[in-house]
């Protein structure tokens, strides 16, 4: 097939791969200058993460890691309030990275509003609010 003959992209699919695309490069990013803070500086960390690592490598359920490097787990989006620090950075990349759905959702809306396409446009809001609840915790899995 050569190139004259090729189907046109919509361009809602071409907005929503190029944001999944970039936005999880970036992600994946952050999540690696992540864990290079927190080993550099143990103390900008909300745990220590030489015994955090050490528990993980000794095959330590989630509970005896936090048992063992600082009691309490802090809540599922701890990183807003400790963006700076190395483990709040990283936990930032994997919420970015979770998140992507949505803002990829949001720019083929765009795509969709631009070509008159409002079912999709619609429908597109919707899917992203629903993963913004589930991404928030407002509507949880089933436990």
């Amino acid at each position: 097939m050569s190139i004259k003959n090729r189907p046109k992209m919509p361009p809602a699919q071409i907005y929503y791969g190029e944001i999944v695309y970039w936005i999880t490069i970036t992600a994946c990013i952050i999540c690696m200058i992540g864990p290079v803070i927190s080993l550099a500086s143990p103390e900008r960390n909300i745990l220590n993460p030489y015994n955090v690592i050490n528990s993980i490598f000794q095959g330590k359920s989630a509970e005896e890691v936090w048992q063992e490097v600082g009691g309490r787990f802090p809540g599922g989006h701890f990183y807003l309030s400790y963006f700076t620090y190395g483990d709040g950075l990283t936990q930032f990349g994997l919420a970015l990275g979770c998140s992507v759905a949505i803002w990829a959702l949001l720019g083929a809306m765009v795509a969709f509003i631009r070509k008159k396409q409002y079912v999709f446009a619609i429908l597109g809001l919707w899917v992203a609010f629903l993963v913004t609840l589930s991404m928030t915790g407002i509507v949880g899995g089933m436990h």
